[in-house]
C-alpha cells in the first residue's frame, strides 16, 4: 500500500515575540515615587481583601505602571502626592479633585 504524506514542511519562524521589551522598574536604581494612581483593585489574601493600586513611577513611562499593596507602598513613600487621588478604602478622595 503506498501513502502520501499530508505534513508540510517545517519553516522556523524567528519573528520576535515582544518587539518592545519594557524596562523594568527598579525602585533602588532611581529616586522614584508614585506619580500617580491609574487603576485600583481588591485581592483575596486568605480570608483579607487587599487594596492595590495601579501605580505611574515617576521617571517611568506608565506602560511600565506595577500593581502595589495600597498599604505597603503607602507605607515606603507617605509624602507621595498620589495619594491624595485615593483613601485608604478604596474610594476617591473628592477633596482632591479640581
Amino acid at each position: 500500500m503506498f501513502h502520501v504524506s499530508q505534513l508540510k514542511a517545517f519553516t522556523p519562524d524567528h519573528t520576535p515575540v515582544f518587539s518592545d521589551v519594557l524596562k523594568l522598574v527598579d525602585l533602588l536604581a532611581s529616586s522614584t515615587e508614585p506619580e500617580c494612581i491609574l487603576d485600583r483593585r481588591l485581592v483575596k489574601k486568605g480570608n483579607t481583601a487587599i487594596p492595590q493600586v495601579l501605580i505611574k513611577w515617576s521617571h517611568f513611562l506608565a506602560e511600565a505602571a506595577t500593581w502595589e499593596d495600597l498599604y505597603v507602598v503607602q507605607q515606603r513613600f507617605p509624602a507621595s502626592s498620589a495619594w491624595g487621588q485615593v483613601t485608604p478604602e478604596g474610594g476617591e478622595d473628592v477633596m482632591a479633585q479640581p
